[in-house]
């Protein structure tokens, strides 16, 4: 019951300093917060894929 316990407030923990760390902690560890949400960002958008969903220049030849 104890590890249960102490994963909910580890996973509690972490979710607060990133989702509002930059707002009320110390310079040193606002500056981490902000920078784990830069590295959560690029990471999650990594993930979509890269696919053009209107082509508004397109290349179609003349007609001849």
């Amino acid at each position: 019951m104890r590890w249960k316990l102490f994963f909910e407030f580890c996973l509690t923990i972490s979710i607060v300093f990133v989702l509002a760390g930059d707002l009320f902690l110390p310079q040193p560890y606002r500056s981490g917060s902000q920078q784990l949400k830069v590295n959560l960002n690029h990471f999650l958008t990594s993930l979509l894929p890269r696919k053009t969903i209107i082509d508004l220049d397109p290349k179609i030849p003349p007609n001849s």
